[in-house]
């Protein structure tokens, strides 16, 4: 009788042991929102939201969509040939960003999560920069599930591990990217890094 009460007893307690890390483990903090602004210099800005909770990754430009007009016409109205193919191609190098949203699968945002938990406190200051006149600037946002927002304003001298979740997150874009203005828009944005 004495082994089933010790038996009983064993079990219960190893029963409630794992409730109680499984309580834990649910109190763990971890990133819900993530938003990463890219400003290049000479081209259009872009933002993206990746939604951790919801599953989504959400591409947009931060603002309105507007190239330098053409160069004026000659006294007689007329404009050089030249002119006009030099306007055309600086067009086609700026397009306009074509905003989309796509799913994230679970092993997209594991692995986004894992880096993110995996920055030290050191990783998050942008205190002490000495930027460039030049460049593309970035800005961080990480909303965390203790409901504490974590911002990183590097402009564009990110420390390692910035760029590195900077270039992650990018990477991310351009795998789902599926329209060849948001194609050319992106490859601007890697040339910056």
């Amino acid at each position: 009788m004495k082994t089933i009460i010790q038996t009983i007893l064993g079990f219960l307690l190893i029963i409630s042991c794992n409730k109680k890390n499984e309580k834990i483990n649910s109190l763990e903090v971890n990133p819900i929102l993530i938003k990463i602004g890219y400003y290049p210099t000479f081209h259009q800005p872009a933002e993206v939201i990746l939604n951790l909770n919801e599953k989504y990754l959400a591409f947009y430009s931060p603002s309105a969509y507007n190239p330098a007009p053409p160069p004026p016409p000659r006294k007689d109205g007329t404009f050089r040939q030249e002119e006009k193919e030099e306007y055309n191609e600086y067009l086609r190098e700026r397009p306009e960003l074509i905003p989309f949203k796509v799913n994230l699968s679970d092993v997209e945002i594991s692995n986004i999560r894992k880096f993110v938990n995996s920055l030290k406190k050191e990783d998050f200051n942008d205190k002490d920069l000495h930027p460039g006149f030049d460049g593309m600037f970035t800005n961080i946002v990480i909303v965390n599930s203790d409901d504490k927002i974590i911002q990183i304003n590097p402009m564009n001298n990110p420390k390692p591990k910035q760029n590195e979740l900077y270039r992650r997150i990018l990477q991310l874009v351009v795998d789902k990217n599926v329209n060849k203005n948001d194609s050319i828009i992106l490859q601007k944005i890697q040339r910056y890094r």
